[in-house]
C-alpha cells in the first residue's frame, strides 16, 4: 500500500487553516496540524476524532524559536510533501502607523513575516525534493497592486513576508521545492468579515488545487487561490 502524502499546516485551529485541514483530509492526505492549543470539543478536536489515522495535532507557538524542535519530534522522521504556514494576525485595529506602539508592530511583523519564514527554513530539510513550501500572504502584499490603503500595517507585514520569501529564493543556488506566497481571496472568516464573497470551503479547495499543481515544479511564485499569478 502506497504511503499517503503528508502536509504540515500551521495555524489550523479555525477559519481558513481549519478549512485547509478538512480539504486535505478529503483528498486522502495525512495532515499534521499545528495549533497553539487544542481545545476539547473544538472543531479540530472533532476532526481528529473522525480521522484518527490521518490527522495528528501538534501544539506549539510558531512564534517561539523552539517550535521547530517540537514539530520535528512530532513528525517522527516523516517527510512532508507540503508545508503550509497559515498563521497570522491582523495587528492593531486602528492600522495607523502614527498610533502604533512598538510592541504592536514588533508582534505583527514577527507573527506575519519573520516567524513563518524562520520556521520554514528550520523545517525545510523535512520537505521532499519537488515538494511545496507555502505561506499565506495577501494581495495587499503586492506593491504593484497597492491595495493595502485601508490596512497599511497588515499589508506591510505581508509585503515583508513576500520580501523574505524572495530573499530566501535568491540565497538558494537552485530550488529543491516550490516556494509560494498565496492569496486566499476575500474569505468569510473572523478577519475577512461576513461580507466576503468566498466561503472557507471554496478558498481552501482552491488553495489545495494550487498546491497540488505546484508539486514537482520547483518555482517561486505569488499565486491566488485560483492559481493566477499576482505581481510582487
Amino acid at each position: 500500500m502506497a504511503m499517503k502524502r503528508q502536509i504540515l499546516i500551521c495555524g489550523a485551529s479555525r477559519g481558513l487553516g481549519l478549512g485547509l485541514v478538512q480539504a486535505f483530509l478529503d483528498a486522502g492526505w495525512q495532515v499534521h496540524a499545528v495549533v497553539r492549543e487544542l481545545r476539547p470539543a473544538s472543531p479540530l478536536d472533532g476532526l481528529r476524532a473522525r480521522h484518527p489515522d490521518d490527522l495528528r495535532v501538534i501544539t506549539c507557538d510558531i512564534n517561539d524559536r523552539a517550535a521547530s524542535c517540537t514539530i520535528e519530534t512530532a513528525l517522527h522522521g516523516r517527510r512532508l510533501d507540503c508545508a503550509l504556514f497559515n498563521a497570522g494576525v491582523y495587528g492593531p485595529g486602528h492600522q495607523d502607523p502614527r498610533q502604533a506602539e512598538d510592541d504592536e508592530i514588533g508582534q505583527l511583523f514577527l507573527a506575519n513575516a519573520v516567524a513563518p519564514i524562520r520556521l520554514a527554513q528550520q523545517l525545510a530539510e523535512h520537505v521532499i525534493e519537488g515538494g511545496v513550501i507555502a505561506f499565506m500572504s495577501s494581495q495587499m502584499a503586492s506593491l504593484h497592486l497597492a491595495r493595502a490603503a485601508d490596512m497599511p500595517l497588515y499589508g506591510a507585514s505581508k509585503a515583508a513576508l513576500n520580501s523574505l520569501l524572495r530573499s530566501w529564493q535568491m540565497q538558494l543556488p537552485q530550488l529543491p521545492w516550490s516556494l509560494l506566497a498565496l492569496h486566499p481571496g476575500w474569505v468569510r472568516t473572523d478577519m475577512g468579515g461576513g461580507d466576503a464573497p468566498l466561503s472557507v470551503e471554496q478558498s481552501a479547495r482552491g488553495l489545495r488545487e494550487v498546491l497540488l499543481a505546484q508539486l514537482g515544479q520547483r518555482t517561486c511564485a505569488f499565486l491566488d487561490y485560483q492559481g493566477q499569478a499576482l505581481p510582487w
